[in-house]
C-alpha cells in the first residue's frame, strides 16, 4: 500500500507538468509510477490548442451576448473588461465548460456566480480540477471553448465583481 495521499499526487503533477522535460520514478510501497516527457523528441508533435472566437458580454445592458463576429485576441478581450477578475487554469490540460457530454456549461456570459461556484473543469491524466470562481460577480467573457486545451495560467473567463 502507498502512503501517497491524493494532495501528495496533485503535487507530482503540478510539477511535471511545469517541467519542460521530464524523467521521473516513484516508487512508493506498492505503487510504482514512471514518467517520461521529452521535449523535442522525434515524432513528438506539441498539441496545437484550438484557437477559439472570445466571447463577450455586450455592451448593452438587457442585450443578448452573442460570439464575436471576427476571432479576437484574448488580450483584447481581457482589456476591454479591466475590473473583471481573470479565472486561470491552475495548470495545462483539457478544459471542460461542461459537467458532462450533452449537458449545459457551468456558467453562461451574463451569468451571476459567487465565491466558490464551479465554473467549469481541467483535466489532466484523468485528473479533474474543479474550476471555481473566487469572487462573487458576473461572468463577462468565456475565453476557451469547451475540450479546448489550454496551458497553466491561461485565461478561461472573466468574472466582474460585484459592486
Amino acid at each position: 500500500m502507498s502512503d501517497l495521499t491524493y494532495q501528495d499526487v496533485i503535487r507530482i503533477l503540478k510539477l511535471v507538468d511545469s517541467a519542460a522535460g521530464v524523467d521521473f520514478e516513484l516508487e512508493s510501497g506498492d505503487l510504482r509510477l514512471k514518467v517520461t516527457r521529452s521535449v523535442g523528441a522525434a515524432g513528438l508533435v506539441p498539441a496545437q490548442p484550438a484557437v477559439p472566437t472570445p466571447r463577450a458580454a455586450p455592451s448593452t445592458p438587457g442585450a443578448t451576448p452573442v460570439p464575436a463576429a471576427a476571432p479576437a485576441s484574448h488580450e483584447a478581450v481581457v482589456a476591454k473588461f479591466p475590473d473583471a477578475t481573470p479565472v486561470k487554469a491552475p495548470m495545462g490540460g483539457v478544459f471542460y465548460a461542461t459537467p458532462a457530454p450533452g449537458r449545459p456549461p457551468f456558467v453562461e456570459i451574463g451569468q451571476e456566480v459567487h465565491k466558490g461556484d464551479q465554473l467549469g473543469i481541467v483535466e489532466v491524466m484523468k485528473l479533474f480540477t474543479p474550476i471555481t470562481a473566487q469572487t462573487d460577480g458576473v461572468v463577462v467573457a468565456v475565453l476557451v471553448d469547451n475540450q479546448q486545451t489550454v496551458a497553466k495560467d491561461d485565461v478561461l473567463m472573466l468574472v466582474r465583481p460585484k459592486d
